[in-house]
């Protein structure tokens, strides 16, 4: 490309100074009336015009291909309907006409990477934004989406995507499809025990207007079913459940699949609902005052869902006290009215360093909370190692009460005191109430503990132990009930954190509590299921080396037994790809738990049905077309100058020539070398100088 431009050999300051000085002097001229002026502002010109140094520029320039970007998009909604097959032939199509444009190269994206690849959504927009780096905008001859236009993260700032412009969307879908859908509007992740929650429910229908006909929706609970109701499309209804069992509660919603139907995979919406206790309500019956009395209060007061009872006993009958009774601020300890009366209301009873004094529990009471555990309470012992100083103490609290316990004092006067570390055993290293101990256990030692009360262990097997291998804790499960002994009131030392030894006790009694209370997680046989993308993980507690397997159920009803391998502390695993999308179950034949995989989780199959309203803001800030790809297979691609407003429509795209190069040499040519520019200087004064020679010598 030639032009033409100055090249001046002053800087710019000089020659604003050389037109001022010369219209001062042709200013002089005009006003003296001095002959010759034209020749004298002829040669002024002259010479302003040899320093501005005029030159002529040839740029060789090298063509840049333009770029045209295709985004397709190959997410799983895409697989419905031979879609990926339509988008595949629409891509082919596209590369075939570009062949036979010229200087435009195409830059093919694929939407497998824009999410990871789990299949949650389908995120175009971010796609693109991730590749233009590589690409100059320069160059960019438009873009074109080939999609069944069901994108999740369309920009509200579309004056971003100007550049990338024209946007044109190319639709793999059909306009004569049609899908149905069961929503669930609201629904609560907790439900209380016995009581009822309400679920909402909805049914839409896309792609063909929504018709009044009514559907059947089938309602279950548990994989049972509990109703069969019916639902007019765009209806939303209240449907209400009782939480019978904690854990999850699962309730499905079921439509049939109607002839022609696009997808079946979302005409079941199913929900999970975790059934939590009410109120837990917790009595705490502690001797003596001492510091582990408060970690425990402060334990059971921090947790929301307990009612704590808390009594400690002050004063027993045989303290020797002149104190008159009415002046006196210690209530009575109401023994009848807690352990006779309302025992039954309890889910958890402690006592905590609680000794048998004499006439203040008779062993009647002692008797009735033998009673409780076999019938389905929780019980917590927590001996203490302070030595007993009065003759009516004694280590037994009766004989009912101490065959439920595993393990028995001998006595209060029998206290170890020595410095020791609590251990775990073999089974405390994969029980469900000190398993997940093992990690801390395992990155820095526990802090030490200075006594331990001397028990006999009557039955089961320590999860803890102290001095010389004694136990220290040990669960059983009696009856229906279930009991614990901890043989040292030492834990609160490890929230204290003396000499920087702490330890986990506020991990270790909570799971105790929550274990006697009979916590579903903490059970023994409890099972979960957790979905990511297309990929379950099953876990089940683990308390032996035996190979384990679980009976999955898909939501097709095909049962296979997956084998649980990948062992952890106090868990083992297994990995499975979800083929569908649905509910899957999982039994280890006491237990079941359930997964939602695909339909309720995700974006991506929340509605399926090929649309153009979510790409057509994009599409007409720029001046784009949509195709219809199923209707229009042989749409045209045709170049359009970048001063067009229509750059597409229902048949044709258009792309945008840019014209862009790079510029590998510039050749410059004066048009006055500098011998040429010094001889018409001199000679233009030579001239001046004659005629200013000659006009002397006439006058």
């Amino acid at each position: 490309m030639t032009t033409f431009e100055w090249a001046p050999y002053l800087p710019q300051g000089y020659y604003i100074y050389l037109a001022l000085m010369g219209l001062f002097a042709l200013g002089l001229v005009v006003f003296r009336r001095m002959r010759d002026f034209f020749w004298r502002a002829a040669f002024f010109f002259v010479l302003i015009g040899v320093l501005l140094n005029p030159v002529i520029l040839n740029e060789i320039r090298q063509g840049l291909p333009d770029k045209f970007i295709i985004v397709l998009d190959d997410s799983p909604s895409q697989k419905l309907g031979n879609r990926d097959k339509v988008a595949e032939e629409a891509l082919q199509y596209v590369e075939a006409a570009l062949k036979r444009e010229k200087n435009i190269e195409p830059v093919i994206i694929r939407s497998s990477s824009a999410d990871g690849g789990n299949g949650e959504s389908t995120n175009l927009f971010t796609l693109l934004r991730n590749n233009m780096a590589s690409i100059p905008m320069a160059q960019v001859a438009g873009t074109v989406f080939i999609t069944d236009g069901e994108v999740h993260d369309v920009p509200k700032d579309l004056g971003a995507l100007a550049r990338l412009g024209p946007f044109h969307a190319v639709l793999t879908g059909s306009k004569k499809e049609f899908d149905r859908k069961v929503t669930i509007v609201a629904a609560p992740k907790y439900g209380v025990l016995n009581e009822n929650i309400t679920v909402r429910v909805k049914l839409e229908e896309f792609g063909r207007g929504g018709s009044s006909a009514p559907s059947t929706v089938t309602v279950k609970q548990d994989g049972q079913t509990e109703q069969v109701s019916s639902l007019i499309p765009g209806e939303e209804r209240e449907f209400t459940f009782g939480i019978t069992h904690p854990g999850q509660n699962i309730f499905e919603f079921v439509i049939p699949v109607e002839e022609g139907e696009l997808s079946s995979g979302n005409n079941n919406a199913p929900v999970i609902v975790n059934g939590i206790r009410d109120r837990l309500r917790v009595l705490l019956v502690s001797g003596s005052p001492h510091m582990g009395e408060r970690a425990w209060r402060n334990l059971l007061k921090s947790d929301p869902a307990i009612d704590l009872v808390h009594f400690t006993i002050l004063r027993s009958p045989e303290s020797m006290d002149v104190t008159p009774q009415n002046q006196l601020s210690l209530i009575v300890f109401p023994v009848e009215e807690l352990f006779q009366k309302k025992i039954k209301d309890f889910d958890l009873i402690i006592f905590d360093r609680y000794q048998a004094y004499n006439m203040v529990m008779q062993p009647s009471y002692f008797d009735n909370i033998a009673n409780y555990i076999r019938g389905g309470g929780a019980f917590l012992m927590a001996l203490g190692t302070a030595e007993a100083k009065q003759s009516g103490i004694t280590g037994s609290l009766s004989a009912a009460l101490d065959s439920q316990l595993p393990l028995l004092s001998t006595g209060p006067e029998n206290i170890a005191r020595l410095p020791f570390r609590p251990a775990l055993t073999t089974l405390g290293a994969k029980h469900p109430v000190t398993a997940d101990l093992m990690r801390q256990f395992k990155e820095r030692k526990w802090g030490q503990w200075y006594a331990q009360a001397q028990a006999v262990l009557q039955r089961s097997t320590p999860l803890l132990t102290g001095i010389d291998g004694a136990p220290l804790l040990v669960l059983d499960k009696v009856g229906e009930g279930r009991v614990a002994v901890l043989a040292s009131d030492n834990v609160w030392l490890w929230g204290k954190g003396l000499s920087g030894q702490s330890g986990p006790y506020t991990d270790l009694l909570r799971n105790v509590a929550h274990w006697l209370m009979k916590e579903p997680e903490l059970e023994d046989d409890f099972i979960k299921a957790e979905a990511r993308g297309n990929t379950i993980i099953v876990s089940q507690r683990d308390l032996s080396t035996e190979e384990v397997k679980v009976m999955m159920t898909e939501p097709s009803g095909k049962q296979a037994l997956v084998p649980m391998a990948d062992r952890e502390p106090g868990w083992i695993k297994a990995t499975v790809k979800a083929a569908d999308n649905g509910i899957y179950s999982f039994d280890n034949g006491v237990k079941k738990a359930f997964v939602v995989v695909g339909t309720a989780r995700n974006e991506e199959f929340a509605d399926v049905h090929t649309t153009e309203e979510k790409l057509k803001p994009v599409v007409d800030a720029t001046q784009g077309g949509i195709v219809w790809f199923q209707e229009n297979r042989d749409f045209d691609l045709r170049d359009v100058q970048t001063t067009t407003h229509i750059m597409g429509g229902d048949d044709w795209v258009g792309l945008k020539r840019n014209k862009a190069f790079t510029i590998d040499n510039i050749e410059s040519l004066s048009l006055l070398p500098n011998a040429l520019s010094l001889l018409i200087i001199l000679l233009g004064i030579v001239f001046m100088w004659w005629r200013e020679s000659g006009g002397k010598k006439q006058g």
